[in-house]
Order: structure tokens, then C-alpha cells, then sequence
């Protein structure tokens, strides 16, 4: 039972990650529904995420990570605004228009969109 369960191990995490996006696509479409601003929640939503990794990448990571100079902070903070910011911003004021399992449908295809770009480009 021990080795199924570790090759399973993946597959597991796999189904663990989607229910929990599936949980807050759930949660974000019945916060809008009864009034939060979809930017409030996006503030809130990246300080919870912050507050509770934050100790791991600092306990984890202590020993590998670079030096932080002005040119990997400016990466940083733009890639945090391009990808993350403006990801969720779309995708919950896309919300108010459509359902949350069209959202995570949408959400999931992302990857294969992106391969297709870059296979046809």
C-alpha cells in the first residue's frame, strides 16, 4: 500500500489543487454576489496568500536565494502586476458575467492555449 500511495502522491495533489481552486472560484463568485468589490478581494486574497507562505520561502529558501538587487526587484514587481494582478482582476470581473465553473473551465485551458501559441508561432 505504501508504494501505490507514493507514485498516487501526485495525482492526489493534482485533485487537491483543482478542488481548491474550484473552492475559491466558489467563494470569490459569492463574495461578488453579495457586494465585494472584485479589486478588495483581490487585495485580500494576495495578503492572506503573502502572510501564510511568506514564513516558509524565508525558512526554506534562506540559503539560495539571490542577492536582491534593483533589477530582480523591478522583475519582480512586474511580473507580480502583469501576470497575477491583472490575471485575477480579469478573471473575478469576468465573473460577474458568467459562472464560476465557467471560470475555472476557462482558467484550466489556459495552459493548452499557451502550448498552441507557441507551437504555432
Amino acid at each position: 500500500m505504501g508504494a501505490w500511495l507514493r507514485n498516487a502522491r501526485p495525482y492526489l495533489m493534482l485533485l487537491a489543487v483543482q478542488f481548491g481552486s474550484a473552492g475559491m472560484f466558489i467563494f470569490a463568485m459569492d463574495a461578488i454576489k453579495k457586494g465585494m468589490s472584485h479589486y478588495v478581494f483581490i487585495v485580500y486574497r494576495n495578503a492572506i496568500a503573502s502572510i501564510t507562505l511568506a514564513p516558509f520561502a524565508f525558512v526554506l529558501e534562506r540559503k539560495v536565494r539571490p542577492k536582491m538587487t534593483v533589477r530582480i526587484f523591478s522583475e519582480i514587481m512586474a511580473l507580480a502586476f502583469f501576470e497575477i494582478i491583472l490575471d485575477q482582476c480579469f478573471a473575478l470581473l469576468g465573473m460577474k458575467f458568467t459562472s464560476a465553473s465557467f471560470l475555472s473551465a476557462v482558467m484550466n485551458s489556459a495552459p493548452s492555449v499557451t502550448f498552441l501559441m507557441a507551437v504555432l508561432l
